[in-house]
């Protein structure tokens, strides 16, 4: 039975229509590792993977490999070592398809420089295999090894042709944590051209430019400050704002204080103080936060 344009997934696994579930899990990139063995095993005769289900090469092999990663997710490696066995007798040992499994099933076992090489191979012979790239990544950040594995994700960025805002993003993470604050920047500014109504990274870019200092990153941060909140009203928002934007106050020189930029800035620390007073209000620190913020504007 094919499946429909209406069906969902509850619906299919109340008909225990097991082949449409694995389908519909595939075609919808949904990771349900729990179904999927539960599903492929009712289709290929239990764990020992003793039947052929009725199902073609084709589709007997995509439900082998699906039950394969499922089973990696598990941490059930005789199922996926079952699985994988299976697909090598039907595809060659050799195949990208079969080789990337096995570096997978590799890695998941442990056995990081087994799989580091077969990611190599892989790249070695098609440098835009990005499945690859990023499994070389993960690799070396879990061998603690960040200046490889900065490396390893810039290569998979540029694979992507740099459209991946997740990649960015890790980037991002990545450079924070060598204190590597001008290249997270860089990185967080690429998440923003692609996700520009996600408040969070507006807010850890803000943040990013505060650390960095200076009269034109306060500014930048006192701008990406001001877009999350109002994207997104949060406390860490609207102190960042109050605290971005007096930061720069204190490092505009006197002859400057009368200029728009500092009128701006001015402006948004009472922008800020008066989002976070409306964050606490009738809370019992209210008072306290109150008065803290109006002594940084008398300071100010």
């Amino acid at each position: 039975m094919l499946m429909g344009p209406e069906e969902d997934l509850p619906t299919l696994v109340a008909r225990k229509d097991h082949l449409n579930v694995l389908r519909f899990l595939r075609a919808h990139q949904v990771r349900d590792p729990d179904l999927t063995l539960s599903s492929a095993f009712a289709l290929l005769g239990g764990a020992k993977l003793s039947s052929k289900g009725g199902l073609d090469e084709a589709e007997r092999l995509a439900v082998l490999e699906q039950l394969c990663m499922s089973a990696l997710d598990l941490q059930n490696h005789d199922v996926a070592e079952a699985a994988l066995g299976q697909i090598r007798v039907s595809i060659p040992a050799g195949s990208v398809r079969s080789r990337r499994l096995l570096a997978l099933c590799l890695e998941s076992a442990g056995d990081l420089g087994a799989a580091s090489t077969i990611y190599d191979d892989l790249n070695k012979s098609n440098p835009s295999n990005t499945i690859a790239l990023q499994r070389k990544y993960c690799i070396l950040k879990a061998s603690n090894k960040p200046v490889e594995a900065k490396e390893a994700l810039n290569d998979y960025i540029e694979g992507t042709g740099g459209g991946d805002p997740a990649a960015w993003m890790e980037m991002a993470t990545l450079c924070l944590d060598m204190s590597d604050y001008k290249g997270a920047a860089y990185a967080l500014e690429e998440t923003v051209l692609a996700s520009p109504l996600d408040a969070t990274v507006h807010c850890r870019l803000a943040e990013v430019y505060a650390t960095l200092g200076g009269l034109s990153n306060l500014k930048l941060a006192r701008q990406h400050m001001a877009q999350s909140l109002e994207l997104a009203p949060s406390a860490r928002a609207a102190f960042g704002l109050v605290s971005v934007a007096s930061q720069y106050l204190d490092a505009c020189p006197p002859k400057d204080m009368d200029s728009l930029d500092a009128q701006v800035a001015k402006e948004l620390v009472k922008y800020g103080t008066e989002q976070v007073l409306k964050l606490y209000k009738s809370t019992p620190t209210a008072n306290l936060i109150q008065k803290v913020l109006m002594d940084l504007q008398t300071t100010d």
